[in-house]
């Protein structure tokens, strides 16, 4: 037996529900694949080197940027109405999911800005200041695993 939640006015099964919300977390996901491959620094690179990792371990710091994308596309005439159906619900319940949660103080990247895309002087200036080294646990661990203690 399915349970049922009323958005606007409309019953969907929970199914669809969770459908919807991991369909605008996998967007999500793809928005910060996308900012990894963008102008990032040596040290980012170090710290991230493959894109899937990063959009798993980042994809909540593009949330904003994908609600963003599905609000542009409900605007496109062009949107197919089933496509801007699941877009809307995706936002209603997204947002009230956020209603009832407390606030996540993850810093939101939208595309189209200096973050986003990167900056090659900021980019210089990180190596000057942290070096190209990565600085993930890992590599901190393995690093002091491997000296002698005599």
């Amino acid at each position: 037996m399915t349970a049922y939640l009323t958005i606007n006015g409309e019953q969907i099964g929970t199914d669809e529900a969770t459908k919807l919300i991991r369909m605008l977390c996998e967007d999500a996901k793809q928005i910060a694949g996308i900012f990894h491959g963008m102008n990032r620094s040596d040290k980012f690179r170090k710290n991230w080197p493959s894109e899937y990792e990063y959009a798993d371990a980042n994809w909540k710091s593009f949330i904003k940027a994908a609600r963003q994308m599905y609000a542009e596309r409900l605007a496109d005439p062009k949107t197919p109405p089933a496509e801007g159906r699941m877009m809307h619900l995706a936002l209603v319940l997204q947002a009230q999911m956020g209603a009832v949660q407390e606030q996540d103080p993850r810093l939101q990247i939208a595309p189209n800005t200096q973050q986003f895309v990167g900056d090659p002087f900021e980019n210089k200036k990180i190596i000057d200041r942290w070096g190209r080294q990565s600085n993930t646990l890992r590599e901190l661990l393995l690093s002091s695993a491997a000296k002698p203690l005599h």
